[in-house]
């Protein structure tokens, strides 16, 4: 649909959560393509081939909302999931400033059958933190919050996150 209306992908995104798919495309367009005409274009073409989806077509304003530069860390959060957590730890990073760069949750209770209906989920966040922002305070907080509800929490700059998991397959 893109191609055929003679618009450029710039960036794009994609992810499934469960069995749905979602993607969002920041594309440049000629000035006489509409945003109507991409929604009624991706539409139609996926409507032939029997998807069932929402498109909502938005204009991209280059620099607004900006998100200062900080520094990556990773926070992961692990054990019983309940109603507030996520926004008990979302709550913080707005307060703080922090940009959340990415966020996924993973249900663990399919790794141990005792756990049954427990709900046990990972949660990770990829977020940058301001350079202004103390680190140490930020720690603290995010543990008093995870003793709270007796749940592990971890802070770690990403290179060292990624570094302690990376798999070598030689």
């Amino acid at each position: 649909a893109v191609y055929e209306l003679k618009c450029n992908f710039v960036d794009m995104s994609q992810t499934t959560v469960d069995d749905q798919f979602s993607s969002m495309m920041i594309i440049e367009k000629p000035t006489n393509v509409t945003k109507a005409q991409i929604q009624e274009k991706i539409q139609e073409i996926f409507k032939n081939r029997e998807f069932e989806m929402s498109v909502v077509v938005m204009d991209c304003i280059p620099g607004m909302g900006k998100i200062p530069a900080g520094e990556p860390f990773v926070v992961t959060v692990d054990g019983n999931n309940s109603r507030g957590l996520l926004l008990a730890f979302t709550r913080i990073f707005y307060e703080g400033g922090i940009n959340i760069e990415s966020f996924r949750s993973i249900d663990q209770s399919f790794l141990d059958p005792e756990i049954g209906q427990a709900q046990k989920y990972l949660f990770v966040f990829e977020i940058s933190i301001p350079p202004t922002l103390d680190r140490k305070a930020l720690h603290r907080t995010l543990i008093d919050i995870a003793n709270e509800r007796n749940l592990r929490v971890s802070l770690q700059h990403r290179q060292i996150f990624e570094a302690v998991h990376r798999v070598t397959i030689a």
